[in-house]
């Protein structure tokens, strides 16, 4: 199958990830704002937190790319759908780990992509309250602290009791179905992991600060952004489940990092048995 981002210029995609960095800005000068004014705190009808913050950055980026990209398509975590059959989607997550943010843990983030017929071509982790960045472009490469972001294997010496798995925490993995064994089965083979709830580890694996991620039960904002990222910088990204809820929303896990790694957990969690 022929990818379909080799239908766009490399001068286009550029274009793109310019445009994508801008909007990251944007987020950052709101993030720091409401940091240091403060903001209000909802919860959402299934219980989880919304802030003040998180609508007023998705808002201003809709709003940046209505006015520069008429036609394309906007999927957020917030606010509705634009343009859902455009092939161009920028796909936002305002604040990615909202709870942390709440409560002053740093590493929250902002998700930004954008994607073209179902593929990622430009991705940002932007971490505001560490003044830090991961960011990529199909073709481009991935950067971090203006340096090109490169993942090589882990030498053979280091086994799985030593690599750095991170796991999202094991609630992810009960969340809509329990798949409990499956974080289990992880925990004992990988037992130096860390867990992380928001896209920090995304960046982590990204840059090569730890060798690989196991990410249940996401929504697609708030994965949309890894695999460019990952995939750029030379790592595998491979989706082990994919769902649909009632009312339409897709939920997704994936697995990605340094390749070797990646492939020695997608048999662990393969021996943890179907899921249910």
């Amino acid at each position: 199958m022929i990818d379909p981002r080799t239908e766009l210029a490399a001068d286009e995609i550029e274009h793109l990830y310019e445009a994508a960095i801008a909007l990251a800005d944007e987020a950052r000068e709101i993030i720091q704002g409401a940091l240091a004014a403060g903001f209000s705190v909802k919860h959402k009808p299934d219980g989880t937190l919304v802030t003040s913050t998180d609508i007023q950055v998705e808002e201003r980026l809709r709003a940046a790319i209505e006015e520069r990209f008429a036609c394309h398509g906007i999927i957020g975590e917030e606010l509705p759908a634009r343009h859902p059959d455009s092939a161009l989607q920028w796909i936002l997550d305002p604040i990615d780990g909202t709870e942390d943010f709440v409560h002053r843990v740093p590493t929250f983030g902002t998700i930004l992509a954008l994607h073209y017929k179902g593929e990622p071509i430009v991705g940002i982790l932007e971490h505001t309250a560490l003044g830090l960045r991961a960011s990529a472009a199909y073709g481009h490469g991935t950067y971090y602290r203006c340096q090109r972001s490169r993942l090589a294997d882990l030498p053979p010496e280091v086994g799985d009791d030593r690599a750095r798995v991170i796991l999202s925490a094991r609630g992810n993995f009960i969340r809509y179905r329990d798949e409990g064994a499956t974080f289990d089965a992880l925990a004992r083979t990988f037992p130096n992991h860390r867990i992380y709830r928001s896209c920090y580890g995304h960046t982590l694996v990204a840059t090569g600060a730890a060798d690989a991620m196991v990410d249940f039960h996401d929504s697609l904002w708030d994965l949309a952004a890894a695999r460019i990222a990952v995939e750029e910088a030379g790592g595998a990204y491979r989706t082990v489940r994919e769902f649909e809820l009632p009312g339409g929303q897709r939920i997704y896990s994936s697995v990605f990092g340094k390749p070797a790694l990646v492939e020695r957990i997608l048999a662990v969690i393969g021996a943890a048995g179907p899921q249910p």
